[in-house]
């Protein structure tokens, strides 16, 4: 299975998959099925770690500045990524839409202010 990089950094923050599974009240074996993070527990993580929402499911951000009508380069401006991680995100949602297999919307995501700038 091909994790995503962001939920290994995840991982990497708790200290383990199983560490990750108690603090969300998951069983190991659930945590340790997923290839990203789900949405609903998106939040739960930010909070717990300090990371940016958007940096723990950045296609879901990606996702919503598409639909508000920005364009890769002011998507990328925004979330503070590179142009081309920027398409690269969009193309997996745009993948995910059209298999039919979108069940990671962006609604499910949280609001959240502009990224910081890194190192802050």
């Amino acid at each position: 299975m091909d994790r995503d990089p962001a939920l290994m950094e995840v991982i990497r923050r708790f200290g383990n998959a199983a560490a990750l599974a108690r603090q969300l009240g998951l069983s190991n074996q659930a945590v340790s099925g997923w290839e990203m993070v789900p949405p609903k527990y998106i939040r739960a993580i930010s909070q717990a770690t300090g990371m940016h929402p958007y940096r723990i499911r950045p296609d879901l951000y990606v996702e919503g500045f598409w639909n508000m009508g920005l364009d890769t380069v002011e998507i990328a401006e925004e979330m503070r990524i590179s142009e081309a991680d920027a398409e690269r995100y969009l193309h997996m949602v745009l993948a995910r839409r059209k298999a039919g297999t979108n069940d990671n919307a962006c609604s499910a995501i949280p609001p959240v202010s502009k990224p910081p700038l890194e190192g802050q």
